[in-house]
């Protein structure tokens, strides 16, 4: 009877031995997992911290745009109105990075116009003093099927202002960039940029005299980038980044 109780104090002390010697075992790993997920946390807004913090980043070139405005004429046999001017001018693009899920990007650009058009045939401006500004805002989807030709497409808004020596006109609408970017060295990148949009475009002193059905716009970029902050782990000069 006492060799039993004895056997059976002795397993249940050595089962205790092999339960905690395992408890120890786990403890440490438990532990260290709870200070990597506090690590990542921040204290003060119980949020991730964010490893990549969102900075912006600027390209630079030269454009030229197509703008063409429509009236519709309902008289049969009679083809309608269309006023085409082309402008030549600079931008400057404001582009978010690590802003997730989407980045961004705001575009300004400046025109001054080289011709006009009505129904094809050249019109001569008396106004020496005219210029244009462009807008577009949108938002940035980012395709990085191959290293060494980044292709990105955004949707957004867009507004036009022109000043001619016929009218003031206010266009606003949708459009639609698409640019290629060509990673040339470390810090610089090579851009071309395609916009294309549709407009209402009665919001000018136009509005009561001479009223547009349809108004497009369609844009055409060739500019560069420099970017510390941003470098080009893929490049054609072979430069690594770090």
């Amino acid at each position: 009877m006492y060799k039993k109780i004895f056997l059976f104090l002795l397993v249940f002390l050595f089962s205790s031995l092999i339960f905690a010697q395992e408890t120890d075992e786990v403890n440490p790993v438990q532990e260290e997992v709870q200070v990597e997920n506090t690590e990542d946390i921040n204290p003060k807004t119980g949020f991730p911290n964010i490893r990549e913090k969102p900075f912006v980043i600027f390209d630079y070139g030269l454009s030229c745009s197509w703008v063409n405005r429509v009236v519709n004429q309902e008289d049969f046999g009679r083809s309608n109105f269309n006023y085409q001017d082309f402008l030549v001018g600079a931008y400057v693009t404001m582009q978010t990075m690590h802003m997730k899920p989407l980045n961004s990007m705001v575009r300004l650009a400046g025109y001054y116009p080289m011709s006009f058009t009505f129904n094809d045939v050249p019109q001569v401006s008396k106004a020496i003093l005219r210029g244009s500004a462009d807008l577009f805002a949108g938002i940035l989807f980012e395709l990085d099927m191959w290293n060494y030709v980044r292709i990105n497409l955004s949707p957004g808004l867009h507004v036009f202002y022109q000043y001619s020596d016929r009218f003031n006109f206010v266009h606003v609408g949708g459009a639609a960039l698409a640019n290629i970017e060509l990673p040339i060295a470390k810090h610089w990148t090579i851009k071309l940029d395609g916009i294309a949009s549709i407009d209402y475009g009665n919001f000018g002193s136009n509005k009561n005299i001479e009223v547009y059905d349809v108004c497009w716009q369609y844009q055409l970029d060739l500019g560069f980038r420099y970017s510390k902050k941003a470098p080009n782990k893929y490049n054609y000069l072979k430069q690594p980044i770090w």
